[in-house]
C-alpha cells in the first residue's frame, strides 16, 4: 500500500473515531438532561402528592429539595409557588410571604404570578383574621400588612380573577380593625383615660368612615370629651357621617374631613438624640411616615441610628406585640401620602431592603393607646 493511501486510512478511521465520541458526548449529556428533569418531575410530584393528604411538612420537603438540586428545571418554578402554599396551609407566615415575594422577583412575567400576589394577601390576612378570632390586645401587625399586599394585588389585576374576593378580604379586615380600635377605646374610657379614648375613636371616624363602629366611635368621642370638659362636647366630630333622618329617598353625603395643609414635606429638625416614643406622640396626627422595619432588639436598632449616621432622619417607637417589647423604626414626617411614597421610593437601597411601607402618623398614635 502507498504511503498516500496508508495516510489517507488513518485520517479517515480517526475522524470516524471522534465523531464516535463526539456522538457518545452528546448522548450521554442528553441522557443526563432526561435523568434530571425525571428526578425534579419525581420531586415535583411528591410533593403535591404530600400536599394532598394534608402533609404540609412532606410537601415542603420536597419542594426545598426541588428548588435546591433543580433550580432550572421548569418544575422548579411551580415548586416554589406550591412551597409557598405548603408553608401557609402549616401556618407558618413568613416563610410563606418570603417565598411569593422571591417568587414575584425572580419570575416576574411567569403565567401564574397574578397567583403570587393573592397567595402573598391572603397568607397576611388569614394571619391577621386568626389573631384577631384568638383575641388580641392591639391591631395585629399583619393586618395593615395584608392590606397593603391586597391593594397591590387590586392595582396589578383590576380585572383579574382574585379581584373580588381580594375586595371583600380588605373590607373584612378594614372592619376588624376598626372594632378592634373601638374595643380599646372603650377600654381607655372605663380606665378613665379619656385623652387615649378620643384618640382612638376619632382615628376610627376618620380612617374607617364605611366601619359599622363609626357611630359608636362618635358617642365615645364625645363621652371622652365630656370627660375632659371641652366646650364642643356636645358637637359631634366633622368626620363622622350624618345619619339620614328620613326612611326614604337617598342617603345624605357623609361630611368629608379636610386635611390640613403643610408647606414642607419632611418636617423632621435636626438632632442631637435619637427620638423615641414621646417624639412620635408629639406629631401632628395628620402627617405620613415611612415605616422601615421593626425589632425586638433596641439596644442593636440605636446603634444603626447612630453607626449609620439617622439621627436626623429618623424616630423609634416602643409597643408591646404578643406581650413582648416591640421596636418600629419611622423616617421622615411628610404632609401627604405622595410625598411619603416619592421618599420612600428614594431611599437608599440599604434602607429599602426591610420593604418600607407608608403608615399615618395617627394611625401609630392610635396603636400605642391600646
Amino acid at each position: 500500500m502507498r504511503p498516500t493511501n496508508i495516510v489517507y486510512c488513518f485520517v479517515t478511521a480517526l475522524s470516524l473515531l471522534l465523531a464516535g465520541c463526539a456522538t457518545t458526548g452528546e448522548h450521554h449529556a442528553e441522557q443526563q438532561q432526561a435523568s434530571q428533569r425525571t428526578a425534579a418531575s419525581t420531586l415535583y410530584s411528591a410533593g403535591k402528592e404530600a400536599l394532598s393528604i394534608g402533609n404540609q411538612a412532606g410537601a415542603i420537603r420536597h419542594f426545598n429539595v426541588l428548588i435546591t438540586q433543580y433550580p432550572a428545571d421548569k418544575f422548579a418554578q411551580q415548586g416554589e409557588l406550591e412551597l409557598a402554599y405548603a408553608y401557609h396551609k402549616s401556618g407558618q407566615t413568613s416563610a410563606a410571604i418570603a417565598t411569593t415575594e422571591r417568587f414575584i422577583a425572580t419570575y416576574p412575567q411567569h403565567k401564574n404570578i397574578d397567583y403570587a400576589y393573592y397567595l402573598r394577601g391572603l397568607t397576611a390576612s388569614e394571619a391577621a383574621l386568626a389573631k384577631f378570632d384568638h383575641g388580641t390586645d392591639s391591631t395585629p401587625y399583619e393586618a395593615p400588612m395584608a392590606i397593603e399586599f391586597l391593594n397591590e394585588l387590586i392595582n396589578r389585576f383590576p380585572d383579574g380573577k382574585y379581584s373580588e374576593d381580594t375586595a371583600q378580604r380588605i373590607d373584612t379586615l378594614n372592619e376588624r380593625i376598626a372594632q378592634q380600635r373601638l374595643f380599646s377605646a372603650k377600654q381607655q374610657l372605663d380606665q378613665n383615660n379619656p385623652a387615649s379614648a378620643a384618640l382612638l375613636a376619632k382615628s376610627v371616624m376618620e380612617e374607617y368612615p364605611q366601619s359599622s363602629a363609626i357611630q359608636e366611635a362618635a358617642v365615645i368621642t364625645n363621652q371622652a370629651y365630656q370627660m375632659l370638659e371641652l366646650s364642643d362636647a356636645t358637637e359631634p366630630p366633622a368626620a363622622v357621617a350624618q345619619t339620614p333622618t328620613t326612611t326614604s329617598g337617598p342617603e345624605q353625603p357623609a361630611a368629608t374631613i379636610t386635611q390640613p395643609s403643610a408647606t414642607a414635606d419632611n418636617m423632621m429638625p435636626p438632632s442631637n438624640t435619637i427620638r423615641e416614643t414621646s417624639w412620635v406622640i408629639a406629631q401632628p396626627p395628620e402627617r405620613f411616615t415611612i415605616q422601615l422595619l421593626g425589632t425586638e432588639n433596641e439596644a442593636l436598632l440605636r446603634h444603626q441610628i447612630k453607626s449609620n449616621g439617622l439621627l436626623n432622619e429618623v424616630a423609634y417607637y416602643k409597643k408591646l406585640r404578643e406581650g413582648a417589647p416591640w421596636y418600629s423604626l419611622i423616617y421622615g414626617s411628610y404632609h401627604s401620602r405622595e410625598a411619603a411614597t416619592a421618599a420612600a421610593q428614594a431611599l437608599p437601597p440599604a434602607l429599602r431592603k426591610g420593604k418600607p411601607w407608608i403608615r399615618k402618623i395617627g394611625d401609630i398614635q392610635a396603636s400605642l393607646s391600646e
